[in-house]
Protein backbone atom coordinates (compact mmCIF):
# COMPACT_ATOMS: atom_id res chain seq x y z
CA UNK A 1 0.00 0.00 0.00
CA UNK A 2 2.93 2.35 0.61
CA UNK A 3 3.74 2.40 -3.10
CA UNK A 4 0.27 3.88 -3.79
CA UNK A 5 0.90 6.88 -1.59
CA UNK A 6 2.27 9.91 -3.48
CA UNK A 7 5.15 11.92 -2.06
CA UNK A 8 4.26 14.39 0.67
CA UNK A 9 5.76 17.41 -1.10
CA UNK A 10 5.37 17.44 -4.91
CA UNK A 11 7.99 19.02 -7.14
CA UNK A 12 6.06 22.19 -7.91
CA UNK A 13 7.98 25.36 -8.68
CA UNK A 14 7.23 28.77 -7.22
CA UNK A 15 5.30 30.20 -10.22
CA UNK A 16 2.99 27.17 -10.23
CA UNK A 17 2.27 27.71 -6.53
CA UNK A 18 1.62 31.42 -7.05
CA UNK A 19 -0.81 30.57 -9.83
CA UNK A 20 -2.95 28.60 -7.36
CA UNK A 21 -3.44 31.46 -4.92
CA UNK A 22 -6.67 32.51 -6.64
CA UNK A 23 -7.96 29.05 -7.47
CA UNK A 24 -8.92 27.35 -4.23
CA UNK A 25 -12.16 29.15 -3.36
CA UNK A 26 -13.83 25.85 -4.34
CA UNK A 27 -11.51 24.13 -1.87
CA UNK A 28 -9.64 22.29 -4.58
CA UNK A 29 -6.03 22.63 -5.69
CA UNK A 30 -4.69 21.36 -8.95
CA UNK A 31 -3.04 17.98 -8.94
CA UNK A 32 -0.51 17.06 -7.63
CA UNK A 33 -0.73 19.83 -5.02
CA UNK A 34 -4.17 18.56 -4.02
CA UNK A 35 -2.75 15.11 -3.29
CA UNK A 36 -0.04 16.63 -1.13
CA UNK A 37 -2.62 18.72 0.72
CA UNK A 38 -4.73 15.62 1.41
CA UNK A 39 -1.68 14.05 3.04
CA UNK A 40 -1.21 17.28 4.98
CA UNK A 41 -4.84 17.14 6.21
CA UNK A 42 -4.38 13.50 7.11
CA UNK A 43 -1.39 14.43 9.23
CA UNK A 44 -3.41 17.17 10.92
CA UNK A 45 -6.18 14.69 11.69
CA UNK A 46 -3.69 12.19 13.09
CA UNK A 47 -2.12 14.88 15.27
CA UNK A 48 -5.48 15.21 17.12
CA UNK A 49 -5.99 11.49 17.62
CA UNK A 50 -5.29 11.68 21.35
CA UNK A 51 -7.80 14.46 21.98
CA UNK A 52 -10.42 12.91 19.70
CA UNK A 53 -10.10 9.45 21.22
CA UNK A 54 -10.15 10.73 24.80
CA UNK A 55 -13.15 13.04 24.32
CA UNK A 56 -15.19 10.57 22.23
CA UNK A 57 -14.68 7.61 24.56
CA UNK A 58 -15.19 9.74 27.68
CA UNK A 59 -18.49 11.23 26.45
CA UNK A 60 -19.81 7.85 25.30
CA UNK A 61 -18.99 6.24 28.64
CA UNK A 62 -20.64 9.19 30.42
CA UNK A 63 -23.87 8.79 28.44
CA UNK A 64 -23.81 5.03 28.99
CA UNK A 65 -23.55 5.66 32.72
CA UNK A 66 -26.47 8.15 32.58
CA UNK A 67 -28.55 5.61 30.63
CA UNK A 68 -27.83 3.00 33.25
CA UNK A 69 -28.79 5.35 36.10
CA UNK A 70 -31.90 7.07 34.78
CA UNK A 71 -33.50 4.95 32.06
CA UNK A 72 -35.79 2.01 32.76
CA UNK A 73 -33.92 -1.33 32.53
CA UNK A 74 -35.85 -2.50 29.46
CA UNK A 75 -34.90 0.74 27.63
CA UNK A 76 -31.37 0.88 28.99
CA UNK A 77 -30.63 -2.56 27.53
CA UNK A 78 -31.27 -1.22 24.03
CA UNK A 79 -29.50 2.11 24.51
CA UNK A 80 -26.47 0.54 26.16
CA UNK A 81 -26.19 -1.97 23.34
CA UNK A 82 -26.42 0.77 20.74
CA UNK A 83 -23.90 2.96 22.55
CA UNK A 84 -21.49 0.01 23.03
CA UNK A 85 -21.64 -0.74 19.32
CA UNK A 86 -20.98 2.93 18.56
CA UNK A 87 -18.04 2.96 20.99
CA UNK A 88 -16.50 -0.09 19.33
CA UNK A 89 -17.01 1.43 15.88
CA UNK A 90 -15.40 4.71 16.95
CA UNK A 91 -12.37 2.93 18.44
CA UNK A 92 -11.84 0.89 15.26
CA UNK A 93 -12.25 3.95 13.05
CA UNK A 94 -9.79 5.96 15.14
CA UNK A 95 -7.22 3.17 14.97
CA UNK A 96 -7.58 2.64 11.22
CA UNK A 97 -7.83 6.19 9.92
CA UNK A 98 -5.09 7.85 11.99
CA UNK A 99 -2.11 6.09 10.39
CA UNK A 100 -0.47 8.51 7.92
CA UNK A 101 1.85 6.77 5.50
CA UNK A 102 0.07 3.44 5.88
CA UNK A 103 -3.46 4.41 4.86
CA UNK A 104 -4.37 6.61 1.94
CA UNK A 105 -5.93 9.92 3.03
CA UNK A 106 -9.07 9.31 0.96
CA UNK A 107 -9.70 5.98 2.70
CA UNK A 108 -8.91 7.44 6.10
CA UNK A 109 -11.40 10.29 5.60
CA UNK A 110 -14.08 7.91 4.32
CA UNK A 111 -13.70 5.60 7.33
CA UNK A 112 -13.67 8.51 9.79
CA UNK A 113 -16.77 10.01 8.15
CA UNK A 114 -18.54 6.65 8.20
CA UNK A 115 -17.81 6.27 11.92
CA UNK A 116 -18.99 9.83 12.52
CA UNK A 117 -22.28 9.20 10.68
CA UNK A 118 -22.87 5.91 12.46
CA UNK A 119 -22.24 7.53 15.83
CA UNK A 120 -24.67 10.31 15.02
CA UNK A 121 -27.30 7.87 13.75
CA UNK A 122 -26.96 5.78 16.89
CA UNK A 123 -27.55 8.89 18.97
CA UNK A 124 -30.65 9.50 16.86
CA UNK A 125 -31.77 5.93 17.55
CA UNK A 126 -31.19 6.34 21.29
CA UNK A 127 -33.28 9.52 21.37
CA UNK A 128 -36.04 7.89 19.32
CA UNK A 129 -36.15 4.74 21.47
CA UNK A 130 -36.21 6.81 24.66
CA UNK A 131 -39.17 8.83 23.35
CA UNK A 132 -41.14 5.77 22.20
CA UNK A 133 -40.72 4.12 25.61
CA UNK A 134 -42.13 7.22 27.38
CA UNK A 135 -39.36 7.35 29.99
CA UNK A 136 -39.88 9.60 33.02
CA UNK A 137 -36.92 11.77 32.00
CA UNK A 138 -37.44 13.79 28.84
CA UNK A 139 -34.74 12.97 26.26
CA UNK A 140 -34.14 15.90 23.88
CA UNK A 141 -32.05 16.37 20.77
CA UNK A 142 -29.50 18.60 22.59
CA UNK A 143 -26.91 15.82 22.48
CA UNK A 144 -26.89 16.10 18.69
CA UNK A 145 -25.35 19.57 18.94
CA UNK A 146 -22.30 18.05 20.61
CA UNK A 147 -22.05 15.38 17.92
CA UNK A 148 -22.33 17.95 15.11
CA UNK A 149 -19.81 20.25 16.75
CA UNK A 150 -17.22 17.47 16.94
CA UNK A 151 -17.91 16.52 13.31
CA UNK A 152 -17.48 20.05 12.01
CA UNK A 153 -14.33 20.98 13.94
CA UNK A 154 -12.89 18.41 16.35
CA UNK A 155 -12.38 15.50 13.96
CA UNK A 156 -10.44 17.65 11.43
CA UNK A 157 -12.32 16.10 8.52
CA UNK A 158 -12.27 17.80 5.11
CA UNK A 159 -15.16 20.25 4.77
CA UNK A 160 -17.10 18.14 2.25
CA UNK A 161 -16.94 15.04 4.47
CA UNK A 162 -17.93 16.98 7.59
CA UNK A 163 -20.85 18.76 5.88
CA UNK A 164 -22.15 15.62 4.20
CA UNK A 165 -22.04 13.58 7.40
CA UNK A 166 -23.58 16.33 9.54
CA UNK A 167 -26.51 16.98 7.22
CA UNK A 168 -27.15 13.24 6.96
CA UNK A 169 -27.43 13.08 10.76
CA UNK A 170 -29.72 16.15 10.91
CA UNK A 171 -32.05 14.93 8.18
CA UNK A 172 -32.14 11.44 9.70
CA UNK A 173 -33.18 12.87 13.06
CA UNK A 174 -35.95 15.00 11.51
CA UNK A 175 -37.17 11.98 9.53
CA UNK A 176 -37.21 9.88 12.73
CA UNK A 177 -39.25 12.56 14.50
CA UNK A 178 -41.73 12.59 11.63
CA UNK A 179 -42.00 8.78 11.64
CA UNK A 180 -42.47 8.56 15.40
CA UNK A 181 -45.51 10.83 15.27
CA UNK A 182 -44.09 14.08 16.62
CA UNK A 183 -46.33 17.09 16.03
CA UNK A 184 -45.57 19.27 12.99
CA UNK A 185 -44.74 22.21 15.23
CA UNK A 186 -42.10 20.17 17.08
CA UNK A 187 -40.59 18.87 13.84
CA UNK A 188 -40.49 22.37 12.36
CA UNK A 189 -39.03 23.88 15.55
CA UNK A 190 -36.33 21.20 15.86
CA UNK A 191 -35.67 21.45 12.12
CA UNK A 192 -35.12 25.21 12.32
CA UNK A 193 -32.69 24.93 15.23
CA UNK A 194 -30.73 21.95 13.84
CA UNK A 195 -30.67 23.32 10.27
CA UNK A 196 -29.38 26.71 11.42
CA UNK A 197 -26.76 25.01 13.55
CA UNK A 198 -25.74 22.81 10.58
CA UNK A 199 -25.60 25.86 8.30
CA UNK A 200 -23.33 27.76 10.71
CA UNK A 201 -21.19 24.66 11.16
CA UNK A 202 -20.93 24.21 7.38
CA UNK A 203 -19.84 27.82 6.96
CA UNK A 204 -17.33 27.44 9.80
CA UNK A 205 -15.98 24.22 8.29
CA UNK A 206 -15.57 25.95 4.92
CA UNK A 207 -13.73 28.91 6.46
CA UNK A 208 -11.58 26.54 8.54
CA UNK A 209 -10.48 24.47 5.54
CA UNK A 210 -10.01 27.60 3.43
CA UNK A 211 -7.62 28.97 6.06
CA UNK A 212 -5.87 25.60 6.22
CA UNK A 213 -5.39 25.62 2.47
CA UNK A 214 -4.09 29.18 2.54
CA UNK A 215 -1.69 28.32 5.35
CA UNK A 216 -0.52 25.21 3.52
CA UNK A 217 0.02 27.15 0.29
CA UNK A 218 2.01 29.80 2.19
CA UNK A 219 4.16 27.06 3.73
CA UNK A 220 4.81 25.63 0.27
CA UNK A 221 5.66 29.08 -1.06
CA UNK A 222 8.09 29.62 1.81
CA UNK A 223 9.66 26.24 1.16
CA UNK A 224 9.92 26.99 -2.57
CA UNK A 225 11.48 30.36 -1.77
CA UNK A 226 13.94 28.66 0.59
CA UNK A 227 14.90 26.13 -2.09
CA UNK A 228 15.30 28.93 -4.62
CA UNK A 229 17.49 30.88 -2.20
CA UNK A 230 19.63 27.78 -1.62
CA UNK A 231 19.99 27.27 -5.37
CA UNK A 232 20.93 30.91 -5.86
CA UNK A 233 23.39 30.71 -2.98
CA UNK A 234 24.98 27.60 -4.46
CA UNK A 235 25.08 29.26 -7.86
CA UNK A 236 26.66 32.35 -6.35
CA UNK A 237 29.17 30.21 -4.47
CA UNK A 238 30.08 28.42 -7.70
CA UNK A 239 30.35 31.74 -9.52
CA UNK A 240 32.62 33.16 -6.83
CA UNK A 241 34.86 30.12 -6.86
CA UNK A 242 35.12 30.28 -10.65
CA UNK A 243 35.55 34.06 -10.74
CA UNK A 244 38.14 33.94 -7.97
CA UNK A 245 40.23 31.47 -9.94
CA UNK A 246 39.70 32.80 -13.47
CA UNK A 247 40.21 36.47 -12.58
CA UNK A 248 43.28 35.89 -10.47
CA UNK A 249 45.05 33.90 -13.22
CA UNK A 250 45.59 36.74 -15.75
CA UNK A 251 46.24 39.25 -12.96
CA UNK A 252 48.93 36.94 -11.57
CA UNK A 253 50.60 36.68 -14.99
CA UNK A 254 50.30 40.46 -15.47
CA UNK A 255 52.16 41.21 -12.24
CA UNK A 256 54.95 38.79 -13.11
CA UNK A 257 55.37 40.16 -16.63
CA UNK A 258 55.44 43.72 -15.26
CA UNK A 259 58.16 42.78 -12.78
CA UNK A 260 60.15 41.07 -15.53
CA UNK A 261 59.72 44.15 -17.72
CA UNK A 262 60.83 46.43 -14.89
CA UNK A 263 64.04 44.43 -14.50
CA UNK A 264 64.79 44.84 -18.22
CA UNK A 265 63.98 48.54 -18.65
CA UNK A 266 66.86 50.99 -18.19
CA UNK A 267 65.35 54.25 -19.45
CA UNK A 268 64.16 56.43 -16.55
CA UNK A 269 60.95 57.55 -18.24
CA UNK A 270 60.09 54.00 -19.21
CA UNK A 271 60.78 52.81 -15.65
CA UNK A 272 58.41 55.43 -14.26
CA UNK A 273 55.75 54.23 -16.70
CA UNK A 274 56.29 50.64 -15.58
CA UNK A 275 56.06 51.73 -11.93
CA UNK A 276 52.72 53.44 -12.61
CA UNK A 277 51.59 50.29 -14.38
CA UNK A 278 52.63 48.31 -11.30
CA UNK A 279 50.66 50.63 -9.01
CA UNK A 280 47.55 50.31 -11.20
CA UNK A 281 47.83 46.54 -11.28
CA UNK A 282 48.23 46.35 -7.52
CA UNK A 283 45.21 48.64 -7.13
CA UNK A 284 43.23 46.30 -9.40
CA UNK A 285 44.36 43.39 -7.25
CA UNK A 286 43.19 45.13 -4.05
CA UNK A 287 39.80 45.93 -5.60
CA UNK A 288 39.37 42.35 -6.81
CA UNK A 289 40.28 40.98 -3.37
CA UNK A 290 37.79 43.28 -1.68
CA UNK A 291 34.95 42.36 -4.04
CA UNK A 292 35.63 38.65 -3.70
CA UNK A 293 36.02 38.89 0.09
CA UNK A 294 32.69 40.68 0.60
CA UNK A 295 30.95 38.17 -1.65
CA UNK A 296 32.51 35.12 0.01
CA UNK A 297 31.63 36.43 3.45
CA UNK A 298 28.03 37.22 2.46
CA UNK A 299 27.30 33.65 1.26
CA UNK A 300 29.01 31.92 4.19
CA UNK A 301 31.94 30.49 2.24
CA UNK A 302 34.45 31.48 4.93
CA UNK A 303 34.89 29.37 8.07
CA UNK A 304 37.30 30.48 10.81
CA UNK A 305 40.36 28.30 11.49
CA UNK A 306 41.46 29.49 14.93
CA UNK A 307 44.78 28.82 16.61
CA UNK A 308 46.96 30.45 19.23
CA UNK A 309 49.82 32.70 18.08
CA UNK A 310 52.02 35.41 19.57
CA UNK A 311 50.65 38.86 18.90
CA UNK A 312 53.62 41.29 19.09
CA UNK A 313 55.79 39.76 16.33
CA UNK A 314 52.68 39.19 14.21
CA UNK A 315 51.79 42.90 14.52
CA UNK A 316 55.35 43.92 13.70
CA UNK A 317 55.29 41.93 10.45
CA UNK A 318 51.91 43.46 9.54
CA UNK A 319 53.08 47.02 10.20
CA UNK A 320 56.31 46.41 8.30
CA UNK A 321 54.30 45.56 5.18
CA UNK A 322 52.58 48.99 5.40
CA UNK A 323 55.58 51.03 6.54
CA UNK A 324 56.72 52.24 3.11
CA UNK A 325 53.19 53.32 2.12
CA UNK A 326 52.73 55.21 5.40
CA UNK A 327 56.13 56.87 5.02
CA UNK A 328 55.26 58.16 1.54
CA UNK A 329 52.13 59.80 3.00
CA UNK A 330 54.03 61.27 5.96
CA UNK A 331 52.26 59.08 8.54
CA UNK A 332 53.99 57.50 11.54
CA UNK A 333 52.96 53.94 12.47
CA UNK A 334 53.34 52.79 16.08
CA UNK A 335 52.61 49.63 18.08
CA UNK A 336 51.70 49.70 21.78
CA UNK A 337 51.62 46.03 22.75
CA UNK A 338 53.24 43.98 25.51
CA UNK A 339 55.92 41.53 24.42
CA UNK A 340 54.50 38.30 25.82
CA UNK A 341 50.85 38.21 24.82
CA UNK A 342 49.06 35.83 22.45
CA UNK A 343 45.62 35.59 20.89
CA UNK A 344 43.35 32.69 19.90
CA UNK A 345 42.05 33.58 16.47
CA UNK A 346 42.18 32.93 12.75
CA UNK A 347 45.43 34.61 11.61
CA UNK A 348 44.26 35.26 8.04
CA UNK A 349 40.91 36.76 9.05
CA UNK A 350 42.49 38.77 11.84
CA UNK A 351 45.11 40.14 9.42
CA UNK A 352 42.39 41.09 6.92
CA UNK A 353 40.42 42.78 9.70
CA UNK A 354 43.35 44.77 11.11
CA UNK A 355 44.82 45.58 7.69
CA UNK A 356 41.48 47.07 6.58
CA UNK A 357 41.30 49.23 9.71
CA UNK A 358 44.87 50.41 9.13
CA UNK A 359 44.26 51.10 5.43
CA UNK A 360 41.17 53.12 6.37
CA UNK A 361 43.23 55.23 8.77
CA UNK A 362 46.12 55.68 6.32
CA UNK A 363 43.94 56.60 3.33
CA UNK A 364 40.90 58.42 4.72
CA UNK A 365 41.70 59.77 8.22
CA UNK A 366 44.10 62.58 7.12
CA UNK A 367 46.23 61.68 10.15
CA UNK A 368 49.91 62.09 10.98
CA UNK A 369 49.96 59.24 13.52
CA UNK A 370 48.31 55.82 13.44
CA UNK A 371 48.83 53.57 16.44
CA UNK A 372 47.84 49.98 17.29
CA UNK A 373 47.02 49.72 21.00
CA UNK A 374 46.58 46.37 22.79
CA UNK A 375 45.15 46.25 26.33
CA UNK A 376 44.10 43.35 28.52
CA UNK A 377 40.36 43.01 29.27
CA UNK A 378 39.97 39.96 31.57
CA UNK A 379 40.08 36.93 29.24
CA UNK A 380 40.26 39.07 26.10
CA UNK A 381 42.67 41.47 24.46
CA UNK A 382 41.26 44.74 23.14
CA UNK A 383 43.01 45.70 19.90
CA UNK A 384 42.41 49.30 18.82
CA UNK A 385 43.51 51.22 15.73
CA UNK A 386 43.82 54.85 16.83
CA UNK A 387 44.53 57.90 14.62
CA UNK A 388 44.78 61.63 15.24
CA UNK A 389 43.01 62.57 12.03
CA UNK A 390 39.89 64.50 11.11
CA UNK A 391 37.45 62.26 12.98
CA UNK A 392 33.84 61.40 12.19
CA UNK A 393 30.51 63.05 12.87
CA UNK A 394 27.97 61.04 14.86
CA UNK A 395 25.73 60.67 11.80
CA UNK A 396 28.57 59.12 9.79
CA UNK A 397 29.79 56.57 12.33
CA UNK A 398 27.24 53.95 11.30
CA UNK A 399 27.17 54.85 7.62
CA UNK A 400 30.88 54.18 7.00
CA UNK A 401 30.29 50.43 7.53
CA UNK A 402 27.89 50.30 4.58
CA UNK A 403 29.15 48.81 1.31
CA UNK A 404 30.70 51.19 -1.27
CA UNK A 405 30.55 54.15 1.15
CA UNK A 406 33.35 56.75 1.08
CA UNK A 407 32.75 59.99 2.96
CA UNK A 408 35.53 62.12 1.50
CA UNK A 409 35.77 60.76 -2.02
CA UNK A 410 32.85 62.26 -4.02
CA UNK A 411 34.71 61.78 -7.31
CA UNK A 412 35.23 58.06 -6.52
CA UNK A 413 38.96 58.19 -7.32
CA UNK A 414 40.28 54.65 -7.43
CA UNK A 415 43.40 55.37 -5.36
CA UNK A 416 41.10 55.43 -2.31
CA UNK A 417 39.64 52.01 -2.95
CA UNK A 418 36.04 51.03 -3.59
CA UNK A 419 34.54 51.54 -0.13
CA UNK A 420 34.37 47.93 1.02
CA UNK A 421 37.09 47.80 3.67
CA UNK A 422 35.01 48.62 6.75
CA UNK A 423 32.06 46.59 5.45
CA UNK A 424 34.39 43.58 5.26
CA UNK A 425 35.54 44.36 8.80
CA UNK A 426 31.95 44.25 10.08
CA UNK A 427 31.28 40.91 8.40
CA UNK A 428 34.50 39.42 9.76
CA UNK A 429 33.61 40.62 13.26
CA UNK A 430 30.16 38.99 12.96
CA UNK A 431 31.78 35.79 11.69
CA UNK A 432 34.28 35.68 14.55
CA UNK A 433 31.70 36.99 17.10
CA UNK A 434 34.11 39.59 18.46
CA UNK A 435 32.81 42.55 20.49
CA UNK A 436 33.71 45.78 18.72
CA UNK A 437 33.09 49.49 18.74
CA UNK A 438 34.02 52.92 17.43
CA UNK A 439 34.75 56.21 19.20
CA UNK A 440 35.29 59.38 17.19
CA UNK A 441 34.72 63.11 17.20
CA UNK A 442 35.26 65.69 14.51
CA UNK A 443 38.82 66.99 14.70
CA UNK A 444 39.83 64.52 17.44
CA UNK A 445 40.62 61.38 15.47
CA UNK A 446 39.01 57.96 15.73
CA UNK A 447 39.42 54.71 17.64
CA UNK A 448 38.25 51.43 16.04
CA UNK A 449 38.46 48.54 18.52
CA UNK A 450 37.57 44.89 18.87
CA UNK A 451 38.23 42.20 21.46
CA UNK A 452 40.00 38.90 20.79
CA UNK A 453 40.24 35.85 23.11
CA UNK A 454 43.58 35.50 24.88
CA UNK A 455 45.80 32.66 23.64
CA UNK A 456 48.80 30.81 25.06
CA UNK A 457 52.10 32.59 24.48
CA UNK A 458 54.95 30.40 23.24
CA UNK A 459 58.61 31.20 22.81
CA UNK A 460 59.64 31.53 19.18
CA UNK A 461 63.06 30.69 17.76
CA UNK A 462 64.92 33.58 16.25
CA UNK A 463 64.28 33.87 12.54
CA UNK A 464 67.41 33.36 10.44
CA UNK A 465 68.54 36.53 8.74
CA UNK A 466 69.05 35.90 5.03
CA UNK A 467 71.65 38.10 3.45
CA UNK A 468 70.50 39.86 0.32
CA UNK A 469 71.49 37.98 -2.80
CA UNK A 470 72.27 39.51 -6.16
CA UNK A 471 70.58 36.52 -7.77
CA UNK A 472 69.00 33.20 -6.90
CA UNK A 473 70.88 29.97 -7.49
CA UNK A 474 68.97 26.73 -7.82
CA UNK A 475 66.79 24.55 -9.97
CA UNK A 476 63.04 25.03 -9.80
CA UNK A 477 60.32 22.70 -11.04
CA UNK A 478 57.32 24.75 -12.18
CA UNK A 479 54.00 22.96 -12.88
CA UNK A 480 51.38 25.33 -14.32
CA UNK A 481 48.65 24.45 -16.81
CA UNK A 482 47.93 28.06 -17.81
CA UNK A 483 50.38 28.90 -20.58
CA UNK A 484 50.54 32.65 -19.94
CA UNK A 485 51.12 32.24 -16.18
CA UNK A 486 53.69 29.50 -16.84
CA UNK A 487 55.66 31.66 -19.26
CA UNK A 488 55.51 34.68 -16.92
CA UNK A 489 56.79 32.76 -13.90
CA UNK A 490 59.44 30.97 -15.94
CA UNK A 491 60.76 34.25 -17.36
CA UNK A 492 60.80 35.96 -13.95
CA UNK A 493 62.46 33.08 -12.12
CA UNK A 494 65.04 32.76 -14.88
CA UNK A 495 65.80 36.48 -14.66
CA UNK A 496 66.51 36.01 -10.95
CA UNK A 497 69.09 33.34 -11.74
CA UNK A 498 67.10 30.10 -11.34
CA UNK A 499 67.15 27.19 -13.74
CA UNK A 500 63.47 26.51 -14.39
CA UNK A 501 61.99 23.22 -15.56
CA UNK A 502 58.45 24.04 -16.64
CA UNK A 503 55.73 21.43 -17.05
CA UNK A 504 52.17 21.88 -18.29
CA UNK A 505 50.58 18.91 -16.48
CA UNK A 506 51.05 16.53 -13.57
CA UNK A 507 51.90 13.66 -15.90
CA UNK A 508 54.63 15.71 -17.59
CA UNK A 509 56.06 16.63 -14.19
CA UNK A 510 56.15 13.00 -13.02
CA UNK A 511 57.99 11.93 -16.17
CA UNK A 512 60.33 14.91 -16.15
CA UNK A 513 61.34 14.63 -12.50
CA UNK A 514 62.49 11.07 -13.08
CA UNK A 515 65.35 12.56 -15.08
CA UNK A 516 65.99 15.89 -13.31
CA UNK A 517 66.84 16.71 -9.69
CA UNK A 518 65.44 20.05 -8.56
CA UNK A 519 65.77 22.10 -5.38
CA UNK A 520 62.32 23.72 -5.23
CA UNK A 521 58.90 22.74 -6.55
CA UNK A 522 56.18 25.28 -7.40
CA UNK A 523 52.84 23.98 -8.61
CA UNK A 524 49.39 25.28 -9.41
CA UNK A 525 46.55 23.50 -7.60
CA UNK A 526 44.27 22.90 -10.57
CA UNK A 527 46.14 20.90 -13.19
CA UNK A 528 45.30 18.98 -16.31
CA UNK A 529 44.76 15.25 -15.73
CA UNK A 530 43.66 13.21 -12.74
CA UNK A 531 45.98 14.76 -10.12
CA UNK A 532 45.76 18.25 -8.69
CA UNK A 533 48.81 20.08 -7.36
CA UNK A 534 48.44 18.82 -3.80
CA UNK A 535 48.03 15.21 -4.93
CA UNK A 536 50.97 15.60 -7.31
CA UNK A 537 53.32 16.67 -4.51
CA UNK A 538 52.15 13.78 -2.34
CA UNK A 539 52.65 11.37 -5.25
CA UNK A 540 56.19 12.65 -5.89
CA UNK A 541 57.08 12.32 -2.22
CA UNK A 542 55.65 8.81 -1.95
CA UNK A 543 57.60 7.68 -5.09
CA UNK A 544 60.72 9.48 -3.79
CA UNK A 545 60.92 11.49 -6.98
CA UNK A 546 61.09 14.71 -4.97
CA UNK A 547 61.46 15.35 -1.25
CA UNK A 548 62.38 19.02 -0.99
CA UNK A 549 60.31 22.11 -0.10
CA UNK A 550 57.17 22.68 -2.16
CA UNK A 551 54.63 25.45 -2.58
CA UNK A 552 51.23 25.75 -4.23
CA UNK A 553 50.76 28.93 -6.26
CA UNK A 554 47.01 28.95 -6.64
CA UNK A 555 43.92 31.10 -7.06
CA UNK A 556 41.89 28.72 -4.88
CA UNK A 557 41.33 30.47 -1.53
CA UNK A 558 39.18 27.80 0.15
CA UNK A 559 39.74 26.98 3.82
CA UNK A 560 39.82 23.25 3.01
CA UNK A 561 42.83 23.67 0.73
CA UNK A 562 44.64 25.84 3.29
CA UNK A 563 44.18 23.18 5.99
CA UNK A 564 45.23 20.34 3.66
CA UNK A 565 48.37 22.24 2.62
CA UNK A 566 49.26 22.94 6.23
CA UNK A 567 48.95 19.27 7.17
CA UNK A 568 51.09 18.28 4.16
CA UNK A 569 53.80 20.87 5.03
CA UNK A 570 53.27 22.75 1.77
CA UNK A 571 53.41 26.52 1.52
CA UNK A 572 50.56 28.45 -0.09
CA UNK A 573 50.94 31.46 -2.37
CA UNK A 574 47.68 32.97 -3.53
CA UNK A 575 47.40 34.38 -7.03
CA UNK A 576 48.00 37.09 -7.93
CA UNK A 577 51.25 36.83 -5.96
CA UNK A 578 53.44 39.91 -5.80
CA UNK A 579 56.93 39.33 -7.26
CA UNK A 580 58.75 40.35 -4.02
CA UNK A 581 56.68 37.79 -2.11
CA UNK A 582 57.44 35.13 -4.72
CA UNK A 583 61.16 35.94 -4.58
CA UNK A 584 61.28 35.80 -0.76
CA UNK A 585 59.42 32.48 -0.78
CA UNK A 586 61.70 30.90 -3.39
CA UNK A 587 64.77 32.26 -1.62
CA UNK A 588 63.63 30.76 1.69
CA UNK A 589 62.82 27.43 0.07
CA UNK A 590 66.24 27.32 -1.62
CA UNK A 591 67.84 27.87 1.79
CA UNK A 592 65.97 24.81 3.10
CA UNK A 593 66.59 22.61 0.05
CA UNK A 594 69.17 19.80 0.15
CA UNK A 595 72.16 20.33 -2.13
CA UNK A 596 71.88 18.78 -5.61
CA UNK A 597 74.67 18.28 -8.10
Amino acid sequence: MNSEIPPAVPGIDEPALLAQQRGFARLRFRAPLEQAFQHYLHGKMASRVGLVALSSIAFMLLFMWLDYLYLPPEVARYTLSIRSLALLLVCLAIWYSNRPGRVLPRRAFDVATLAYCCSGLMVVMVITVARLAEVPIRVTHDGLYLVLLSGFFLLALPMRHAVLGSWLIVLSYLAAEQLTGSSPSVVISDGIFLSNFALMGSLGAYIYEYMQRRGYLNEQLLEAARRRAERESQSKTHFLATASHDLRQPLHAMLLFIQHLQDQVLNDEARRTVERLTDSTQLLQAMLNSLLDISRLSVGMVRPQTRSFNLRPWLERLVASLESYARRRGIRLEIDCAAHVAVQSDPMLLERLLRNYLNNALIHAEASLVRIEVTRMDERLRIAVVDNGCGLADADQERIFEEFTQLRNPARTLDKGVGLGLSICRQILHLLTYPSGLWSRLGEGARFWFEVPVGAWQSEPAEPQMAPMPGLRGQVALIENDRVSREAMQALLSSWGCIVWAFASADDAIEGLREVAVDVLLSDFRLEGELNGLELIRHLRERELYGGPAALVTADTSEELAEAARLADIQLLYKPVLPPRLRRTVQGMLAQAPAHS
